[in-house]
């Protein structure tokens, strides 16, 4: 059988007929759209100034009457792709992307390495690949040069990172005994695997693994950590013991527990926590108030946690929005949002930190904002428990502080945790130039130490 082969002819596109012949160059067309895009649409010409690219709002624009569904409102369990209320946050543009991602050879590519900026030693002895180097890349290596690397870097006047090193606002030294087991479909089934370890920890082992994460955290540039503790009172003092030994910075962000869980996290009452917290700093121990979060304490002990926080001028640390079920249960029992009942509650002020915050809306943002505290992101744990993507350029645009922890411990690694957070902006922004390498290391370093409340 012989086969025809088609080519171009001119003669023969000449013949085929314009499917636009015949019609008007221009065509009005009246489009009836739905009435939640006449609401976005009033909504986005309506938006205050403030909303346009400024650092910071003057004042959090709060909808009351809004019912959940309005332009800047993440729904629950929402993909990044349906996020089409983002790009109404889109702050202004800034300096020249930078691609944070290392070559082949880097250490990311070996199995049971943390990943590396590109800024480090092997590329400064590299002059040929300097040269190939695209000129994003050179920047990060320029900017790492200029600050130098990992703890004790100092930096020049013209910058504003700390001289002590990189800081994780929110760690679990426990989990990291769970490595990256695969256990669970999702985060509540881990949460189970999990339960089982913190139940089988003595202060013995305590003392003895902690020392080896806290030693891990320093290996790679952390020089203070906030120890997210819910283990008991006798294990929080072996972790102050591992991190001395280690010779890491720590505040114990001493958890309060009411419910739920197994039974040596859980206090007999808010009282009983508070004890325990005056025998930690009454030893010489930083502390923090760490409510779990809206499932672990009712209603009572947040106000109590967030009035003593307040009174002794203690950072107070928090879980909120990490998964939608978590949300669903607190709108059942206070028909309020997990952050709209921290705030009702007195525990939303500039010492608050919120870990997580991957499912909060527009409403909840907006009462950060207002209260000024911040979020700590930790995006390395975030993608291993299928916990979401946090909601960046919203957080941005309404000049919420941003901070990194290393969570589970799945991986440790400042430097990534960093370029896993600027790769989410990317992603749901569509654009490159979300983060400056100088606002990334600002959140590694100095803002995580504003919030566990260190100089």
């Amino acid at each position: 059988m012989r086969r025809r082969l088609i080519r171009d002819d001119p003669e023969e596109d000449r013949g085929v007929e314009d499917p636009r012949r015949g019609l008007p160059d221009h065509v009005d067309v009246d489009v009836d759209l739905p009435p939640a895009k006449h609401r976005r649409a009033e909504e986005k010409d309506n938006v205050p100034a403030e909303d346009h690219g400024e650092a910071r709002p003057g004042k959090a624009v709060v909808r009351e009457e809004e019912d959940h569904r309005g332009v800047d409102h993440q729904p629950v369990g929402e993909r990044v792709g349906e996020l089409a209320e983002a790009r109404l946050d889109v702050p202004a543009t800034r300096e020249e992307a930078v691609d944070l991602v290392g070559d082949a050879g880097d250490s990311e590519r070996r199995p049971g390495r943390p990943a590396r900026l590109v800024a480090g030693p092997d590329h400064e002895r590299d002059e040929e690949r300097d040269e190939r180097e695209p000129s994003d890349r050179q920047r990060v290596r320029k900017l790492g040069e200029r600050l130098g690397h990992c703890a004790g870097f100092h930096v020049s006047k013209d910058t504003a990172v700390p001289a002590s090193g990189f800081v994780n606002a929110h760690c679990h030294a426990f989990q990291r005994a769970l490595g990256e087991r695969t256990e669970g479909a999702d985060f509540w089934a881990w949460r189970e695997t999990m339960l089982e370890l913190a139940a089988a920890q003595t202060p013995e082992t305590v003392r003895s693994t902690y020392a080896g994460v806290y030693r891990e955290l320093r290996s790679v540039g952390y020089v203070a950590v906030g120890e997210f503790h819910y283990l008991g009172l006798a294990e929080a003092h072996a972790a102050a013991e591992a991190a001395a030994e280690a010779g890491i910075e720590l505040v114990l962000l001493h958890v309060a527990y009411a419910r739920g869980g197994i039974d040596r996290f859980r206090q007999e009452s808010v009282v009983a926590y508070l004890r325990e917290l005056e025998e930690l700093r009454a030893a010489g121990i930083r502390v923090g108030v760490a409510p779990h979060s809206v499932r672990a304490c009712p209603r009572d002990w947040l106000e109590e946690l967030g009035r003593y926080a307040a009174e002794h001028e203690l950072p107070l640390h928090v879980h909120a929005d990490e998964q939608p079920r978590e949300i669903e249960e607190c709108l059942a029992e206070h028909g309020l949002r997990p952050i709209e009942l921290l705030d009702a509650c007195g525990c939303l002020t500039e010492r608050t930190t919120v870990v997580h915050a991957t499912h909060a809306d527009g409403h909840e943002l907006d009462r950060l904002a207002a209260a000024g505290a911040r979020v700590c992101a930790c995006p390395t744990t975030e993608a291993d428990l299928a916990d979401g993507f946090l909601p960046v350029e919203r957080l941005l645009h309404r000049g919420i502080e941003l901070c990194i922890g290393s969570d589970s411990n799945v991986r440790i690694d400042p430097e990534e945790e960093l370029r896993e957070l600027d790769w989410i902006a990317r992603r749901q922004s569509g654009r490159r130039d979300v983060f400056a390498p100088e606002e990334l290391l600002k959140i590694g370093t100095e803002h995580g130490a504003r919030a566990l409340g260190l100089d």
